[in-house]
């Protein structure tokens, strides 16, 4: 079966959904129920704040020892402890017990439940090093107005519009976490009789990771691919390179997993990681096109000013401050890279750009 829909998503034409009423509930903006994927493995759909797509999914992997590993535990919401909790005994009867938490990024829909069950459980915390410190540089931005509007100051957004986005950004929900275990590209996880590797998919995030099953033929890709949205980009602050060209760059990469079964964070499993990959990478490059034709126009024309002639799906005007930013941050990315030249080498790797219709969340 092939997918075509729009919405939340995508137009989707590259992909084969692996479980039908993950599709359905994802069409219908519902929550599935758990279920068991693969020899040993289980998906736990759950909550997520009202706003944003209508589920994340969590996986939960049984080791040799008969303990179990969550990988992205989600919100931190009691209906989300008490679906994992009922989960983990189904799987393992009273005597579960939680090893250790996985974490792929540090978006709050990810890693928010990773503390309560570590403080109820013993499990350790696993992010990869750079995300660490991603994650302390979010949380001590977020105290740091005058930091803040220096930033906005340099992307030429008008000082009337500085004190709505600076409010935004102090309240934005991160929560500082000290992982207990850091892992850098190619570790195996401490998970025994399992070879789960790491893979650094920077973009999204800094120290955003891949978890890679070869023997399984499975990849939990967090928000890297998703089957239906176009992932954003550089959504943790900056660090030092520009997330798209990673983001491109590591896109490339995820042909070597076209057999492999995709677990992803949002959506639902799916076959056809490539050419999904492919249709991602030519969305973000059709917004990337349409930055060079807004510089071409004007070539000294500020971040806040070339986004403002962008296409919005909600409208330049309607965007909400959370998107704006978001909205303001990813056109400087596209702007760096029409000037370093990147552009027009990513699309001799990918072909033409696909028009990119809303912003990425």
């Amino acid at each position: 079966m092939r997918t075509t829909r729009r919405g939340w998503a995508d137009e989707v034409t590259t992909i084969t959904p692996v479980s039908a009423a993950e599709f359905r509930a994802q069409s219908e903006g519902r929550i599935p129920e758990a279920a068991q994927v693969a020899d040993d493995v289980w998906c736990v759909p759950l909550e997520i704040a009202p706003g944003h797509m209508p589920f994340s999914l969590a996986y939960l992997v049984r080791d040799a020892a008969g303990d179990v590993h969550i990988i992205d535990p989600g919100y931190d919401v009691d209906a989300n402890f008490h679906a994992v909790v009922e989960t983990l005994r189904d799987i393992a009867g009273e005597r579960a017990r939680l090893a250790s938490i996985v974490v792929t990024h540090l978006h709050p829909d990810h890693i928010g439940l990773a503390e309560r069950l570590r403080a109820e459980t013993g499990a350790s915390i696993c992010l990869h090093a750079v995300e660490q410190w991603a994650l302390e540089a979010v949380v001590a931005r977020a105290s740091d107005p005058a930091g803040i509007r220096a930033g906005l100051a340099a992307w030429g957004v008008p000082e009337d519009r500085h004190e709505e986005l600076v409010h935004a950004a102090v309240r934005a929900p991160f929560t500082a976490v000290r992982a207990d275990v850091l892992v850098e590209d190619g570790a195996f996880l401490p998970i025994p009789g399992r070879r789960l590797r790491v893979r650094h998919t920077p973009g999204h995030t800094a120290g955003h990771i891949c978890v890679v099953d070869d023997d399984e033929g499975l990849i939990y890709t967090g928000d890297h691919v998703l089957p239906t949205v176009t992932p954003g980009v550089g959504l943790a602050g900056p660090d030092g390179a520009n997330p798209i060209d990673r983001y491109l760059s590591g896109l490339v990469d995820m042909r070597a997993f076209d057999d492999f079964v995709a677990l992803p964070g949002h959506g639902y499993r799916f076959r056809g990681i490539a050419a999904r990959a492919g249709q991602i990478a030519r969305r973000h490059l059709g917004r990337t096109s349409e930055v060079a034709r807004a510089l071409e126009e004007e070539p000294d024309a500020s971040v806040w000013e070339v986004a403002s002639r962008l296409s919005w799906s909600r409208g330049w005007e309607n965007l909400p401050p959370p998107h704006l930013t978001s909205a303001l941050r990813q056109t400087e990315m596209h702007v760096r890279l029409v000037g370093d030249g990147r552009h027009e080498e990513m699309r001799t790797v990918w072909g033409e750009d696909e028009p990119h219709p809303r912003p990425s969340e």
